[in-house]
């Protein structure tokens, strides 16, 4: 997959309102978003498809699974294929 890209710094890092958790899920689902965007040619689109099921996520939702960092891989490599032509 793409390095990740800076999708925005944190104003306010010592806000604390957010766990890291939470930032690296919020991160992960802007850069899927992006991808997403790329492959599926608007912005709505990439954000309507995270929360359908994905045969290729093993029907899951493409949201749920963002949570880690191996599901996003998982993600980010569905959007490669969907990309490239790949379905199978």
């Amino acid at each position: 997959m793409n390095e990740p890209q800076i999708v925005a710094f944190c104003l306010n890092p010592t806000l604390g309102c957010w766990s890291i958790a939470h930032r690296c899920f919020i991160g992960r689902c802007e850069q899927i978003i992006l991808l997403a965007t790329r492959v599926l040619g608007s912005r709505v689109l990439a954000e309507q498809w995270l929360y359908k099921p994905a045969m290729g996520l093993r029907h899951q939702l493409p949201c749920n699974i963002l949570a880690t960092s191996s599901g996003y891989e998982q993600v980010g490599t569905l959007l490669e294929r969907i990309e490239q032509g790949i379905y199978v």
